[in-house]
């Protein structure tokens, strides 16, 4: 019972908020057209079943009036079928995409903010695939959801209906074997009890799709995701002659999914075959029932179908969950790993307001960029202790230099917020803008425009700045292709990766840069006359570049150097270069 509360408090954390939304009353009328759609259906298989026994008592009677009066009076029962039908899948259909659409813009626009999507695999490592949980569960989740409601709404006000119907035919049906004696609502129980009992064995057989369904939807994302991965970089992967290595990551990941995969069948096998015996079992146990009544005069033809209809919708209505378990099992497996998404986020936000063993990354920091009691956790456990503090003014520049593995691009994480683990303070200026260039830069999907332009927002760059900037850093020759749509993370060089990356520096204009390897890809040559029109345009800028080669180590009055004595990293003092 436990078990049950907190699944229905996860579902309504999960659902509920829509309802709240800007978009509730949409959402609260779409669902009550759903709704009344179903009860609708309802009334159609309740005036169904009446229909059944008027018209074979017709038959019975051979009265011939009565037979083509039944017959104009179906013809209105098929007319409103049809339209509460259509209600209910277009008010459904519609409920559904618009909450997909709220439910989606909503989980990317906190896991794509604030650096969660990075912070995240730090803080709740054991939360895979959330692209897919956005991508794919939302969307099960709602369709689940949805299905499973009406279907327990529509069983809900079936069985309080057909029981009404059952009740009264008791009062004249015979018990079989208690020689023509009736008991008040007898069908009623019969009905329950057969539905109880086969609740129950299909509870035997499938209660383990729940974590069958909940690991089929882990693998088939595991697998998604490295093919996806693989495809991506297949460029290394031809180079290095990796194929092989990749072959076997791709097979052992598909093992999983059809080791799951052959549980789930076999226990779905099971249920399906009981479901299906049961099925076929429940279309002749009501009329075995209530035959021998019929047979012994005391009831019609026509009350012997309806007694037989109604008995089998009351069975059914009560034994839904037989036919939903494989639904309900799926849709518990959604619930959880959304669940498990937006616990993530908010233990991400839990752990940026912790102020104990983290570094505070502020911006209260006036003009200045400003570093105190900075320490850094490594993923190894070891620390970067002691670095030194300082303020760093506009237009100075700070070189970070040090082998690899010494934690270099740590800090720079650490400096931007996404590592918290460690101690210390960062300011940066209060009003200014921080721009972080990683070592090769990312390139979105779109055309050349967007990716010469992102961060920024498409549109947001007038073409005349893309321009100058694509100019400014050596890549005249690409202006002509701006509007080109192409996956231009493979296109253009290492090279001229990192050119567009100075191209976003000059575009955007910082307060703040930091650039981790900003020419690692380029001549030594080339690299510092790239670095110097750089620092000639953003003369204001305060930067903090990590040059490993320690090409650029002229343009950087100020060094700090992280090194490892004995596999753990220290700090060299703040070095000056003299004038």
């Amino acid at each position: 019972m436990d078990n049950i509360v907190r699944a229905l408090r996860t579902f309504l954390r999960l659902a509920m908020p829509y309802f709240r939304s800007e978009e509730r009353w949409t959402a609260r009328l779409l669902l009550l057209g759903v709704i009344g759609a179903e009860l609708g259906l309802v009334y159609v298989a309740v005036a169904a079943v009446n229909w059944n026994a008027r018209f074979f008592n017709a038959l019975e009677r051979r009265d011939w009036n009565a037979f083509y009066s039944e017959l104009v009076f179906f013809g209105l029962i098929v007319a409103f079928a049809v339209l509460a039908g259509a209600s209910q899948y277009f008010f459904g259909q519609t409920l559904q995409i618009r909450w997909r659409r709220w439910l989606t813009a909503n989980y990317v626009s906190v896991w794509m903010a604030k650096g969660r999507h990075y912070r995240v695999r730090v803080v709740a490592p054991q939360v895979d695939n959330i692209h897919l949980r956005i991508a794919s569960d939302v969307y099960l989740f709602i369709q689940r959801t949805l299905e499973l409601a009406t279907g327990l709404l529509g069983s809900t006000v079936a069985l309080v209906s057909f029981a009404y119907i059952l009740w009264g035919l008791s009062a004249t049906t015979p018990v079989p074997g208690m020689g023509g004696g009736t008991i008040p609502g007898w069908l009623i129980w019969a009905a329950l009890l057969y539905a109880g009992l086969g609740t129950l064995f299909a509870h035997m057989i499938g209660w383990r799709l729940i974590p069958l369904n909940f690991n089929q939807q882990r693998f088939e994302s595991d697998f998604r995701f490295a093919i996806v991965r693989a495809a991506d970089h297949s460029e290394p992967i031809a180079l290095m002659q990796g194929e092989p290595v990749e072959r076997a990551d791709l097979h052992h990941r598909f093992s999983n999914l059809v080791a799951n995969w052959t549980r789930l069948v076999a226990t779905q096998t099971r249920l399906v075959g009981f479901v299906g015996g049961y099925g076929q079992a429940s279309t002749v146990v009501p009329i075995l029932i209530v035959a021998p009544a019929y047979l012994a005069g005391a009831m019609p033809l026509g009350s012997l179908i309806q007694a037989a209809l109604a008995f089998t919708r009351v069975e059914g209505a009560f034994a839904f969950c037989i036919s939903a378990y494989p639904k309900i099992a799926e849709w518990k497996a959604m619930v959880d790993r959304l669940a498990g998404f937006e616990d993530a986020m908010i233990a991400v936000d839990e752990s940026r307001a912790e102020t104990e063993g983290v570094i505070v990354v502020g911006r209260d920091g006036g003009r200045d960029l400003e570093l105190s009691g900075l320490s850094i956790r490594l993923p190894d456990g070891s620390d970067i202790s002691g670095f030194p503090a300082m303020a760093l003014k506009p237009g100075d520049r700070l070189m970070i230099a040090g082998p690899s593995g010494s934690g270099k691009s740590t800090l720079f994480r650490a400096l931007a917020g996404l590592w918290p683990s460690g101690s210390g303070r960062v300011e940066f200026p209060k009003d200014g803008e921080v721009l972080v260039m990683p070592q090769r830069p990312y390139f979105p999907l779109g055309t050349l425009r967007t990716a010469v332009a992102y961060p920024s927002e498409q549109g947001a760059v007038p073409e005349a700045d893309i321009v100058a900037a694509l100019e400014s850093v050596g890549l005249p020759y690409l202006v002509p292709r701006l509007d080109e749509e192409a996956d231009w993370n493979v296109l253009l060089s290492g090279g001229e990766q990192q050119r567009v990356g100075i191209a976003r520096a000059l575009i955007r204009k910082p307060t703040v840069l930091l650039f981790d390897e900003p020419v690692a890809a380029l001549a030594d040559a080339s690299g510092r006359e790239l670095y110097l029109t750089l620092l000639e345009k953003l003369p204001k800028a305060v930067v903090l570049t990590i040059d490993r080669r320690e090409v650029l180590r002229e343009y950087h009055p100020k060094i700090v150097e992280l090194v490892r004595d004995e596999n753990v990293p220290q700090v060299r003092p703040l070095a000056i270069l003299p004038a």
